[in-house]
């Protein structure tokens, strides 16, 4: 040890016969793996449009029991063609515009409180027929 010290006080690192300068991973091959490009875009994401419905109808509720007494609304009936990641990415921008929480579960959105009018108003601009249901 006392060879690899410099006058300075500090350690070489320097490939002349030390561990500090070598890559552990030289001796590995990459053959069989595939390309991995990473983009370095920095321009912000631009999502691409929801796919519209042609008028499916969606059942809008307000819940309450077996809930604690917290009012939740519901919304189901998605049609078959909306994928499950598409529908979290609407329910994500529907939260950020109502400011509220909720989650996609059992095939439904459960947002917190009764928020029934301003998700009927921001279903029918995305084109869909929402429909109030229950009481």
């Amino acid at each position: 040890m006392s060879g690899d010290k410099a006058k300075d006080g500090k350690i070489s690192i320097g490939t002349g016969g030390t561990d500090f300068g070598s890559n552990p991973f030289n001796s590995l091959s990459s053959g069989g793996l595939r390309k991995v490009v990473i983009s370095t875009d920095t321009s912000p994401k631009v999502s691409k449009p929801l796919r519209k419905s042609s008028g499916h109808r969606l059942d809008v509720r307000r819940e309450k029991s077996g809930r604690g007494g917290k009012t939740v609304t519901t919304v189901k009936g998605f049609p078959p063609g909306v994928s499950w990641g598409e529908r979290k990415e609407m329910l994500r921008d529907l939260k950020r515009r109502l400011g509220t929480g909720g989650v996609f579960a059992d095939g439904q959105w459960e947002i917190q409180g009764d928020k029934r009018d301003e998700v009927v108003v921001w279903l029918e601009g995305k084109g869909y027929q929402p429909i109030l249901t229950g009481g």
